[in-house]
């Protein structure tokens, strides 16, 4: 992406002008703010407006719900995933011969 801001003076924070360093440390405290804020906020109240909105706005429950949920899982592994089809079928192969064989015991 092409640099929007290419003047020294407002990158670099050069003749009375703060630096994007600046900007950016204010918008990690900003941040930081309104989480906290935030925070509290659905500490008092979260349950309730949460009931709220999805039954008097339910398109803005599933949107924010959408937000909140991972683009991503990673599902579990097992020792098994390693396995090739070749031992999976002869680790089948022996459980069904104890199987059959206890079968027989009884």
């Amino acid at each position: 992406m092409a640099n929007l801001n290419p003047s020294p003076e407002t990158r670099f924070g050069i003749n009375g002008h703060a630096g994007r360093a600046k900007q950016k440390g204010a918008r990690d405290r900003l941040s930081a703010a309104f989480l906290t804020a935030f925070a509290k906020d659905f500490e008092e109240h979260g349950e309730d407006v949460i009931s709220k909105v999805r039954e008097g706005e339910p398109a803005t429950y599933l949107r924010i719900a959408s937000t909140i949920i991972p683009k991503e899982i990673e599902l579990a592994t097992t020792p098994l995933d390693e396995w090739t089809d070749e031992e999976l079928e002869k680790g089948l192969a022996v459980l069904k011969a104890q199987v059959t064989n206890g079968a027989k015991d009884q």
